[in-house]
């Protein structure tokens, strides 16, 4: 794009008034032009960090100055709210891969072929449940939802806690059936799982809270898409230079100076 252009769309945003009016709007195109600008913004953004924080220094005792954000109202990481997103849809694919309805030996609750190896180094084939499978799926969904809640919790978006609310929500609607087949929740709200109660419980048990649509994990396989589906949202309005409040931003291209560079 031509200067001509740049001045076009820079005096087509104003009203003038006069003479005064154009020579001001010049001056200011001036100053663009020369890149008076460019190299005031880029040295505010220096001072912090992609994800707004301020640069941490420390003192000659080794004290470390506070973290503070670029903009007072900007609050979440875009590192943090990406954590968020793929932490949530780990959960998601963990609880699908339980929910899945699937027929003959793919199903993980159907009996199948089992081969085991003897202490002689013989090996014995079996029909019966495959639980060592179905614990490791289990064992996934746990790691998957307490890490899930590790994200969570250092972000503050209101949509974000809303729909993490509604994971623990779920999950306190289910702790009885959790709870007979061997899954548990301490006071912080995250999930263990007793591997010996849990192959212990009868086949039918287990696929009643885990396999279908209408299932604990059908309906958290929903919930966790949801909620990475907000924090993807809150990440990507933090990657845009202004939100529609003007409020959001994009520190790395400030910081690189990328933006304003591309401009002259």
């Amino acid at each position: 794009m031509s200067y001509f252009n740049y001045s076009s769309a820079i005096f087509s945003g104003f009203s003038t008034n006069g003479t005064s009016s154009f020579m001001n709007l010049a001056n200011e195109y001036s100053n663009i032009k020369a890149g008076s600008y460019r190299r005031l913004l880029k040295t505010y953004y220096s001072k912090f960090n992609a994800d707004g924080s301020e640069k941490v220094s420390s003192d000659k005792n080794g004290t470390k100055r506070p973290v503070k954000n670029a903009f007072a109202n900007v609050t979440d990481s875009a590192k943090d709210l990406t954590g968020v997103s793929d932490k949530a849809t780990a959960l998601q694919n963990a609880a699908t891969r339980l929910a899945a309805v699937k027929t003959g030996t793919s199903s993980l609750y159907a009996q199948k072929p089992i081969t085991e190896k003897q202490e002689d180094n013989t090996t014995v084939t079996k029909t019966d449940y495959d639980y060592k499978s179905l614990v490791s799926a289990a064992k996934t969904l746990v790691s998957a939802y307490n890490d899930t809640l590790d994200a969570t919790s250092k972000v503050s978006a209101s949509s974000v806690t809303q729909k993490t609310q509604w994971v623990t929500d779920l999950a306190n609607e289910y702790k009885d059936e959790l709870s007979a087949i061997g899954i548990t929740f301490d006071s912080d709200k995250r999930m263990s799982l007793d591997e010996k109660k849990f192959t212990a419980t009868a086949m039918e048990d287990i696929q009643k809270v885990f396999e279908g649509t209408n299932s604990f994990t059908g309906k958290l396989a929903r919930k966790a898409s949801n909620l990475a589906g907000a924090a993807e949202v809150q990440s990507t309005r933090l990657a845009s230079a202004y939100n529609a409040s003007g409020s959001a931003y994009k520190a790395d291209s400030m910081n690189s100076g990328s933006l304003f560079d591309s401009l002259f």
